[in-house]
């Protein structure tokens, strides 16, 4: 602890003003022994007596990282065990969330016994239902919250594990459940830390130690099917929620041009030649979504009405499952709750984002007409029919008239341009992963010594470079701000980076906004 640079100990006072409690976030944690809950012995009795039959297996999945991962894990264990797996994720845009009855009817017709949900099940009532009817064994392993009770024959959920396990993730869940198995391995390891990291959870407890052990396991091994959709040498969780992350989520987004299951397919071979296929075709629809994203947030930037308090935009050409990264960044530009809307023949899909203190689900809850509704505090998904949609606005605009909310602004952390070194960053790793429970503050850099600034990317952005030579960058830089005068700026607000180029590493600040004298 000692060893520790001023910085360092600047940024762990900050997070956790209880020194006794240093020595956790300093301290790289094993991972916790298996779980002796009865639900995971009575897995492993289920899938042993499943071999014993010769039972088909179906994993049933999600579309985004947590559900791919985490397919991919239950899918190469129980296959370890040398039992007929077969998996399927559902279609975004056609079948939406979840396991439908249509999949459970096609998983009977082809001979499967056995459904195993990952990173989902707990909503699926009816689909659940009819898989008892047809005589189907069901094993729902999920991590989103019980409202209900589960009609299914096994219920594998961190709730009903011990207290270390309760911030695990679907590909979590899933890791322990093959563990239990004793067929896991290192790439199942690595795969649950990057799935933690997608799904944002509590950096504490099993997930911690997932996160850690699994990005030391990949940063050693260079694993060929992660390592391929990194772009930095090295990775930390903000590098794996930044570059492998988005990837895996851009393939269920555009279900309309790729198939998620391929992304599956993608972590289960060992082909060298097809994984590089594999491999450029995500790369390939990444890039492709971020050129409709783009092009998104422009429309919607020039149809919203920022004096609204709550911002609803919507337009004909808007893709459903880019409509929540559209909401989001208008939510982050105006600090104001957002919803988009996208529109097909039956109704409209969209999404919600809200900024710290306001709670999503809390204000849509009152409303009667949902199609479907889901989410949490600052992030929410709803469906509506053609004939509600009026309805719907009138009652946004009405309850925003009575309903109290109070922006959460974070404190900032002050610090000299030069205390953002290489070194002291490279230290910071002595307390990662970062993320909620832990999470990295927001850094206010004096920025009063600016040496020079030019816009680039046909003025989208724009770089700062400070006396000391920070290098200070600004994305997406709102109009306003360009109009203002440099002279004026007191100090910027944002992370530091490191940034790998031609083999050397510098640090680099992201700007999330500005503070004027």
């Amino acid at each position: 602890m000692e060893n520790l640079s001023l910085f360092t100990k600047k940024i762990l006072s900050f997070l956790e003003s209880d020194s006794s409690k240093w020595d956790y976030w300093t301290t790289k944690q094993k991972l916790a022994p298996v779980s002796d809950a009865s639900c995971m012995h009575k897995f492993v009795e289920r899938i042993n007596e499943a071999k014993k039959q010769h039972k088909k297996i179906l994993v049933a999945g999600d579309y985004d990282c947590d559900g791919i991962l985490a397919t991919t894990i239950m899918v190469d264990g129980l296959t370890k065990m040398g039992i007929e797996t077969g998996f399927y994720i559902p279609d975004r845009i056609k079948e939406g969330y979840g396991l439908h009855e249509e999949t459970v009817s096609l998983a009977h017709q082809r001979g499967y016994q056995i459904i195993v949900t990952v990173d989902n099940g707990v909503k699926a009532q009816s689909a659940l239902k009819l898989a008892k009817a047809y005589g189907m064994e069901t094993i729902v392993t999920d991590h989103h919250c019980l409202d209900d009770s589960v009609d299914c024959d096994l219920l594998i959920h961190p709730d009903f594990l011990e207290p270390e396990f309760s911030t695990l993730c679907g590909a979590g869940v899933a890791y322990e459940c093959i563990r239990m198995l004793a067929v896991d391995s290192d790439y199942h390891l690595i795969l649950a830390a990057i799935a933690s990291i997608g799904d944002v959870m509590q950096v504490t407890g099993q997930t911690r130690a997932l996160i850690q052990n699994g990005l030391t396991l990949l940063n050693v091994s260079k694993e060929k099917h992660c390592s391929l959709l990194a772009d930095d040498p090295i990775l930390n969780e903000v590098s794996v929620g930044f570059q492998i992350v988005p990837k895996l989520n851009a393939i269920g987004r555009l279900s309309n041009l790729a198939n998620v299951n391929n992304a599956v397919r993608y972590f289960l071979n060992q082909n060298d030649q097809k994984i590089r296929s594999f491999h450029m075709q995500i790369t390939h629809l990444n890039d492709l979504r971020k050129k409709i994203s783009n092009q998104m947030k422009e429309t919607a930037l020039s149809k919203c009405v920022s004096s609204q308090p709550v911002i609803m935009v919507q337009d004909p050409s808007f893709h459903e499952g880019i409509i929540g990264l559209v909401a989001g960044s208008l939510c982050s530009q105006f600090q104001k709750p957002v919803i988009v809307f996208a529109k097909n023949p039956e109704g409209y899909k969209a999404s919600m984002r809200s900024p710290r203190g306001f709670n999503c689900m809390d204000f849509l809850h009152d409303f009667s007409d949902y199609d479907a509704l889901g989410g949490h505090d600052q992030a929410a998904g709803f469906s509506l029919h053609l004939h509600d949609f009026k309805s719907f606005v009138d009652y946004v605009r009405n309850k925003i008239n009575s309903y109290a909310w109070e922006l959460e602004t974070k404190s900032t952390l002050y610090v000299k341009p030069e205390e953002l070194t290489v070194s002291t960053l490279e230290e910071l790793d002595f307390l990662r992963p970062f993320g909620p429970g832990f999470e990295f503050p927001a850094i206010e850099v004096d920025a009063t010594q600016i040496k020079s600034f030019y816009d680039f990317s046909n003025g989208k952005h724009r770089r700062y470079t400070l006396d000391s030579g920070l290098t200070c960058i600004y994305f997406n830089i709102p109009k306003t701000e360009k109009n203002k005068s440099v002279n004026a700026i007191r100090s910027f607000v944002g992370q530091p980076q490191m940034n790998y180029y031609r083999g050397t590493k510098r640090v680099n600040f992201v700007i999330d906004s500005i503070l004027y004298k």
